[in-house]
């Protein structure tokens, strides 16, 4: 087999006739599982107050000294619940007192 010009530098299981070249369009689209079908919302679950004061770094156990001692607040109120909702832009604080 003869090639000419540039033709000549590809490896042969390119140039030979047997082998079945796929181009990107006939490629099948799904690769693995089939993805679902269900309902998606871009709904984020809401933090509480616990949550946002254990994702700035603090234990649970402190987080719950300092709601005894009365010193946890959220939007300038005092807060008994710290499962209460604490959605992101308000402000949750340990207060002095």
């Amino acid at each position: 087999m003869r090639l000419k010009g540039i033709a000549k530098f590809a490896p042969r299981c390119y140039t030979r006739s047997d082998v079945t070249r796929t181009s990107r369009a006939e490629r099948p689209r799904t690769v693995g599982t089939a993805g679902h079908d269900a309902q998606v919302s871009d709904e984020q679950p809401v933090p509480t107050v616990r949550d946002r004061f254990v994702a700035a770094g603090l234990s649970q156990e402190r987080v719950e000294q300092h709601r005894a001692a009365g010193r946890v607040r959220l939007d300038g109120e005092r807060v008994d619940d710290l499962d209460r909702a604490a959605p992101v832009g308000t402000r949750v604080v340990i207060s002095e007192g």
